[in-house]
């Protein structure tokens, strides 16, 4: 049903996202095709399909949070980065830090914006996104810290971060956020 319903390009749309590939529009589609060709030709790679209940909507929502939170950070606008989260939210920050609540991940960010993250921007080098539930999905980000007129990130601002988004009301939001920086082995 759901194939007839969305055609070719939703069945690689589901396909990608079934890999953990990040696709953020029907454009897509012939990236996807390769990608999804080489993850098959891995013989250790466990190949799952994405459910049908997934849609492109649904990942252009997680893109424009993606977007709402890069932006506001870049202006310092902890209030905007927290508009997110779900009112309930749980971040646990790189520092090991737990806030709890839209308001209170706003007020401490806001606090960190004004002085150790002054200046500062966000850049995602990768994303995989796994459907659980048509409810909710597990967004799993690499990403850094770029501080001044820095275009690169620097090993010691490399982090991943787990976000668990929730979908109510039709509309996604991140209920839950944990981030942590990359340390090599010693």
């Amino acid at each position: 049903m759901g194939i007839r319903r969305h055609g070719r390009k939703a069945i690689f749309l589901m396909i990608a996202g079934g890999l953990g590939l990040a696709v953020h529009s029907t454009a897509a589609v012939p990236a996807v095709a390769a990608a999804i060709t080489a993850k098959a030709s891995t013989p250790d790679d466990d190949i799952r399909f994405a459910p049908l209940w997934y849609t492109p909507a649904d990942l252009a929502a997680f893109a424009r949070i993606r977007q709402q939170q890069e932006s506001a950070w870049a202006r310092g606008d902890a209030k905007g980065y927290a508009a997110i989260y779900t009112p309930d939210a749980d971040l646990v920050n790189i520092m090991g830090e737990h806030l709890h609540s839209r308001q209170t991940i706003a007020t401490k960010l806001q606090q960190y914006f004004n002085t150790q993250l002054k200046n500062t921007r966000l850049l995602e080098m990768d994303e995989k996104v796994r459907f659980v539930s048509p409810t909710m999905a597990i967004i799993v980000r690499k990403s850094c810290v770029l501080y001044n007129k820095e275009k690169a990130c620097r090993p010691d601002t490399l982090s991943i971060n787990t976000n668990v988004a929730v979908k109510s009301s039709g509309q996604w939001q991140i209920a839950s956020f944990q981030n942590t920086l990359i340390r090599p082995r010693p």
